[in-house]
């Protein structure tokens, strides 16, 4: 289990736009944004009892490699999101009995139990990457500027979203310190909504 330490974010198209040419953002250094495709799938059994156990669950693939992951659903603090982390490497994430014997695949079975699971939305995502540097021009957090796009059934719906995510071991401070210098960039607002928590109300209309 990790945790994940992340500030976010939500912005218009022409910010987002804007922020993909710059290399700079609040006071501090940029590398140049690189372009991911990330396709997530959420699951829960019929009567949520991934959510009732305080988690969200979701299939990833990423630089060919699949997992579930579970996410708990800890509410923001402001622009502030501090996450339990939980992966599971499988290519199957409705059929328990083909993923690992991990602690963590273990635990979810018993959340699961008998129940199926079943898909409750997608969501895809054109993320462009960059890494902050400090003032020696080091990697101190990665920013994650995101093209969001839910689906639930026949409805869909757009935004775009700014992570910027501490890494294992990182400095907290730092992370805080561009946290403040950016509450005085316009057009950057606190995202206490999580992608999972939007697609839900997406779901339920």
């Amino acid at each position: 289990m990790s945790t994940e330490i992340e500030l976010k974010y939500r912005l218009n198209d022409a910010l987002a736009r804007r922020l993909l040419t710059q290399r700079r953002l609040g006071g501090y250094g940029l590398t140049p944004f690189q372009m991911k495709q990330v396709v997530d799938a959420y699951y829960d059994t019929p009567d949520r009892r991934v959510a009732r156990a305080g988690y969200a669950l979701r299939f990833r693939r990423k630089n060919g490699g699949a997992s579930l992951q579970l996410k708990s659903l800890t509410p923001a603090s402001g622009v502030w999101r501090r996450r339990r982390e939980l992966h599971i490497p499988t290519e199957h994430p409705t059929e328990p009995e083909r993923w690992p014997h991990t602690p963590e695949a273990d635990m979810l079975r018993a959340i699961v139990g008998e129940q199926p699971l079943e898909r409750l939305f997608t969501i895809h995502q054109q993320r462009h990457e960059a890494q902050a540097l400090d003032e020696q021009g080091a990697p101190f957090a990665l920013l994650s500027l995101d093209e969001v796009r839910w689906r639930a059934g026949q409805r869909d719906a757009r935004a775009w979203e700014l992570e910027i995510e501490l890494p294992p071991q990182g400095d907290e401070a730092a992370l805080r310190a561009l946290a403040h210098a950016l509450q005085t960039t316009p057009g950057l607002h606190p995202q206490a909504e999580s992608k999972y928590e939007r697609g839900l109300a997406l779901l339920q209309g």
